[in-house]
């Protein structure tokens, strides 16, 4: 089934990247997120027939999805593929357990928060476990950074507050107690510290802690996220390098261009560094405050051609590189969506160009992957059971 995708814009994201691509105009906006799957925030449309992949999938699920997807996972495409193209740093953010997204979305109906408020952090009641997979070389922050190192570079500070904070993240559990001050602390305080920092940052930016921080303070001035952004690590992914993000894992992607498959959620809890709603009362209840987080996903060889990244733990995705040659052939597995990066592919005699993309569903079990270029494949971890 051949895909119309969905585009979301967002400030953060390119005006060029998306509709380079996909072989457009620019619209004149930032494009950041090409959305591919049956997410009802975004679903894509099935081109020819009209109708979302949502609902198609909800017609026939079990032709769709396969029994033993529907079974796991209910009758839902229980993953989701999308191109981010970052021009500017995102929000920090964090996502939610599965539990902890039932608790969320409960509470939020309960307070009675339409979906479409943007107050609102849940949006559905799944977790929503993501990978990032560097197309270009990919800026992100994901995880705390080590807290003695982090002290070592505070201590010098002439501010009391920013001095102090070294002192506390010498304790034990300091990490913890200073993050937890920081994001309660009210308005008039966070800004002084805040202030303190940016100076900071201005005064000692060819230190790259420093140099990082008044980076994003140029973007997001007088954010009390850059107080969270020079805890975490800093990570710059080759081309081909992948890190996976668990739930409570703190994280905020900074540049470049990256494929991110994820469970289907929208579930975001922001922290800092952006102009919408915050919630921290939901990102203290959920972050994780253990030092790192990021965990690398080299790929391991697949078969000819295939590259896949294996996510332990995680069975809604299996993410593939296929690097396509004239002559080759490789075959793919129902229900999977395959997205063309690079070049041209057939899948399941359905053409598709640089930017396209084709849902196969179970009832293709092995339809045949062809071309010149390069194709990711998403399906469930389940088909490497069988």
């Amino acid at each position: 089934m051949l895909l119309d995708n969905p585009v979301r814009s967002y400030a953060w994201g390119s005006p060029t990247v998306l509709p380079e691509l996909l072989g457009r105009a620019p619209s004149g906006q930032p494009e950041a997120e090409l959305w591919v799957g049956a997410h009802p925030g975004s679903p894509s449309t099935v081109v020819g027939d009209g109708r979302s992949l949502a609902d198609v999938i909800a017609a026939d699920p079990e032709a769709t999805l396969g029994d033993d997807v529907v079974r796991r996972f209910g009758p839902r495409l229980p993953f989701l593929l999308k191109v981010l193209a970052v021009e500017r740093p995102l929000s920090i953010q964090v996502h939610p357990t599965i539990e902890q997204a039932i608790e969320g979305y409960a509470a939020e109906d309960a307070a009675g928060l339409a979906l479409d408020d943007p107050r609102r952090s849940y949006h559905d009641r799944n977790h929503k476990p993501e990978m990032a997979v560097a197309v270009t070389p990919f800026e992100a922050l994901v995880g705390f950074d080590d807290p003695a190192e982090v002290a070592t570079v505070l201590a010098p500070s002439e501010h009391t507050d920013l001095a102090g904070a070294a002192a506390v993240l010498r304790d034990q559990d300091g990490l913890e107690r200073l993050v937890r001050r920081w994001l309660t602390l009210d308005d008039a305080a966070a800004a002084q510290i805040v202030s303190a920092l940016t100076a900071e940052a201005s005064a000692r930016r060819e230190e790259p802690r420093f140099a990082l921080v008044h980076r994003l303070a140029e973007a997001y001035p007088h954010d009390r996220g850059l107080l969270l952004a020079l805890l975490l690590r800093h990570h710059t992914l080759a081309p081909g390098e992948a890190v996976f993000v668990p739930a409570g894992v703190p994280h905020a992607y900074l540049s470049g261009v990256a494929v991110e498959p994820q469970a289907s959620s929208d579930n975001t809890l922001r922290a800092g560094l952006t102009p919408k709603h915050v919630d921290t009362a939901e990102v203290l209840r959920i972050l994780r405050y253990q030092p790192g987080g990021a965990v690398p996903v080299p790929p391991v060889p697949g078969g000819p051609g295939l590259d896949v990244y294996p996510i332990p733990g995680v069975d809604e995705l299996r993410l593939g590189r296929v690097r396509l040659t004239p002559g080759a052939t490789a075959t793919v597995s129902g229900p999977c969506l395959v997205l063309v990066l690079d070049g041209m592919a057939t899948a399941g005699g359905v053409e598709l160009a640089r930017g396209h993309a084709a849902f196969v569903p179970a009832a293709e079990p092995d339809a045949t992957l062809t071309g010149d270029g390069v194709a990711f494949t998403l399906t469930t971890a389940l088909d490497q059971a069988r």
